[in-house]
């Protein structure tokens, strides 16, 4: 069968949707890897995968970063790929790289390699259309000549902000004689593009070429949800993601706002909180650092969410209404995404006091947001999941060989 490598930055929501996928593909014979810098050796072990390493130095850890060491990391990250992707992917000699979007720099080291290439989109997509706002923003969808002047004023900020990621890019191009493309949407491998997000969650406009909504990739592994059987009270999941969940003021307002609802609130921090701060908390919150999260979620009347994709996913295939507080990343335009179709009271995180989270949170355990899940939960349904991602990925292996390398 075919050697496989999943090229990723080392961050757990990722691992975990590239785990899914390679762990399906396993089962199908073939011999997968992730690959990427030393943070992310501990999360392919955990996903019972195999990890190859990338050279240079460690991947600054992001999590609580703001803007500006988000930015330099990022940058940092795509010049490793660019200085030492394509000689470890030569190294490796895989039949097929399956690179993230959200790393250009493992892209253009396949097709420096010389190698056949399919992207995966773990979070939102980088499409680049003009009918959509740029995935970092919380922008709501406008129609029309006037959304699209404000979409390409949003791009032309977006550029600005990347030029040194988009500078790394520029360099690798004229390092290994490839044209020259600078753009995060330059680097979206035209024969398929895996992809989480499904038309459903997204706002209007046209699929690039190779686009392939497959929807969640989960598997069986959900652990369950233990606690006192005959607890009636409503649940209510609150999470913040791997990199924010140590926000222990929000964490505060989420468990205070929570508090008198007559709720069982079920928080999960990532390891952010001490034992001394999560006993700390307003009311009396279940806190541990990680839930098993989608049997949490098959039980519960409504989630506080940071917007993540993963969670958001999960919470649209339980049918369990959101509030949604977005605090960094792609997080501000899924919160939008989730808002346009109706799914989710969004909070920003400057007025995330207790009584504003509150009244989303009264909002979303009211019910009035249940039936819009019902076209969306069957839009995930139907898209495949790990199953369709497998069988695309391998037609995409059964064509004549070619590689990633643009004319």
């Amino acid at each position: 069968m075919a050697r496989i490598a999943l090229c990723l930055p080392s961050l757990r929501s990722h691992a975990a949707v590239h785990g899914v996928l390679a762990r399906a593909l396993a089962a199908r014979g073939h011999a997968v890897s992730l690959v990427g810098s030393a943070p992310l050796a501990p999360l392919a072990r955990a996903e019972g995968v195999a990890w190859a390493g990338l050279g240079g130095g460690p991947e600054p850890d992001l999590r609580g970063a703001g803007l500006a060491r988000t930015l330099w990391a990022t940058a940092a990250a795509t010049r490793a790929w660019v200085a030492h992707g394509p000689e470890t992917l030569a190294r490796l000699t895989p039949d097929l790289v399956i690179a993230d979007q959200a790393e250009p720099g493992a892209s253009l080291a396949a097709e420096a390699a010389g190698l056949p290439r399919a992207t995966l989109a773990a979070a939102l997509p980088m499409d680049r259309d003009m009918a959509i706002p740029p995935p970092f923003v919380d922008w709501p969808w406008l129609d029309g000549a006037a959304g699209a002047r404000r979409n390409r004023g949003g791009w032309r900020v977006a550029d600005a902000l990347l030029l040194l990621q988009r500078r790394a890019l520029a360099q690798g191009c004229r390092d290994h004689g490839l044209p020259l493309r600078t753009l995060l949407s330059d680097w979206i491998a035209p024969d398929l593009d895996l992809r989480q997000l499904v038309p459903a969650l997204d706002f209007p406009h046209d699929l690039p070429p190779g686009a392939a909504p497959v929807g969640p990739l989960r598997d069986g592994g959900q652990g369950t949800l233990d606690g006192d059987p005959g607890d009636a009270r409503p649940i209510v999941f609150a999470s913040l993601g791997t990199l924010q969940g140590g926000r222990r003021g929000l964490m505060s307002a989420i468990a205070a706002a929570a508090e008198g609802l007559g709720v069982r609130l079920l928080l999960a921090h990532a390891g952010g909180l001490t034992e001394a701060q999560a006993r700390a908390l307003p009311g009396a919150p279940e806190v541990r650092a990680l839930w098993p999260q989608r049997a949490v979620l098959a039980r519960a009347a409504a989630c506080i969410t940071h917007a993540g994709l993963n969670t958001a996913l999960d919470c649209v295939a339980a049918r369990v209404p959101m509030v949604a507080i977005p605090l960094a990343f792609e997080q501000p335009a899924t919160a939008a995404r989730l808002a346009h179709h109706g799914l989710a009271r969004v909070v920003p995180p400057r007025r995330a006091d207790p009584a504003t989270i509150r009244a989303a949170l009264v909002e979303a355990l009211s019910g009035a947001m249940r039936p819009r899940f019902d076209a969306p939960a069957r839009a995930l349904a139907d898209a495949g999941g790990a199953p369709r991602a497998v069988a695309l990925v391998e037609a995409l292996l059964a064509r004549p060989a070619t590689t990633g390398r643009a004319a």
